[in-house]
């Protein structure tokens, strides 16, 4: 980058920053490295594009619920501008453009396509402005990676459940007959990465996934493919869904109607395993319905990530993802202080 060229960014930069925050910003021109520049701690407040999917789920409008009270906090000054593209793909790739010609300092895409997004995670580094993967990981296969993923270890999350579940069934001595995997969205890494752990878990005890039933993380579409699926497989006696969000009451009657909905230790009991720990699993979990269910530590992602987002601003480089491990809910611990304490949904 030229001198000359490298001012005028700068320039066009604080002249930006100006109109978002109504504050000039005290930043001079500086040797760019890589994606920003050291010099960035002498400016007063970081500003952040939050490339949002949309605010219909919990765990979306949650977490910029803890990310805007927590950036209020922050020191350095950090205002996070949010911009919600309603599970529109073109959108958000517009939402990111939107972002990266208003020169914000660091942009945080929730993508809602995981191969997708990896197009605008260029465009942006391409305008010299780091990127953070919050919640949901770009595609391992894609060829623009963002500079750290943070958010849950969605493999280890359906791995860990399924895993408590297997266990339990072993020490009942009930042999597993057939695995029906209720997945999310296929655009979707956290459910391609959940549905990898499930099958590592299944593979280490010699079960077999039947079917892959996409639910899309919506509860009437995962009660409408599980139906047929229970008719086709009367055998299968494990269930594995990748939110317990989506075990809404019409998934119930599927089950109820398919002579599969009993409480344990009942011998017609299907045993479950889900994650995400909403308030409808840990009621399930109470009632005897579901066996496992692993957290989705949404308060843990988000401290995490206001305390990265300044040293991405700075330049600095990160070599490994923040990826957080919830613990395992089961029958047994559901009632816990320290877990429940953990809670971030209690409905």
């Amino acid at each position: 980058m030229t001198s000359k060229f490298r001012t005028r960014f700068w320039m066009r930069r604080r002249a930006v920053l100006k109109g978002l925050s109504g504050t000039p910003l005290l930043a001079a021109p500086a040797i760019m490295l890589g994606r920003a520049s050291t010099a960035f701690a002498a400016e007063k407040s970081i500003t952040v594009g939050m490339a949002w999917p949309g605010m219909q789920d919990a765990v979306w409008s949650t977490s910029r619920k803890l990310l805007e009270e927590l950036a209020a906090k922050s020191n350095p000054p950090m205002h996070l501008v949010f911009a919600t593209a309603d599970m529109d793909v073109a959108r958000q790739a517009g939402d990111v453009q939107d972002f990266i010609s208003r020169g914000v300092d660091v942009i945080v895409v929730f993508p809602i396509d995981s191969k997708a997004i990896s197009a605008s995670v260029h465009a942006a580094h391409n305008a010299g402005i780091p990127v953070m993967a919050f919640l949901r990981q770009v595609y391992a296969g894609a060829p623009y990676q963002a500079d750290i993923f943070v958010g849950i270890d969605a493999k280890w999350q359906q791995y860990s459940s399924s895993k408590a579940v297997f266990a339990k069934m072993k020490k009942d001595n009930v042999p597993i007959t057939g695995i029906l995997w209720v997945s999310g969205d296929i655009r979707d890494e956290n459910s391609r990465l959940r549905g990898v752990g499930l099958k590592e878990s299944a593979d280490e005890v010699g079960a077999k996934i039947l079917q892959n039933l996409p639910g899309n993380w919506n509860p009437q579409h995962a009660a409408a493919v599980l139906a047929p699926a229970l008719k086709a497989y009367p055998h299968a006696n494990v269930l594995a869904i990748a939110s317990d969000e989506m075990m809404s009451s019409g998934m119930q009657q599927v089950l109820q109607d398919a002579g599969k909905w009993y409480p344990y230790p009942n011998p017609k009991h299907m045993y479950f395993s889900s994650v995400d720990c909403f308030p409808i699993g840990i009621k399930l979990l109470r009632e005897k319905y579901l066996d496992a269910d692993t957290l989705f530590d949404v308060k843990g992602m988000c401290e995490k990530a206001i305390a990265i987002l300044p040293k991405l601003a700075a330049g600095q480089k990160f070599t490994h993802d923040i990826k957080i491990k919830g613990p395992v809910y089961t029958q047994n611990n559901v009632n816990d202080p320290e877990l429940q304490a953990r809670l971030w949904s209690k409905g």
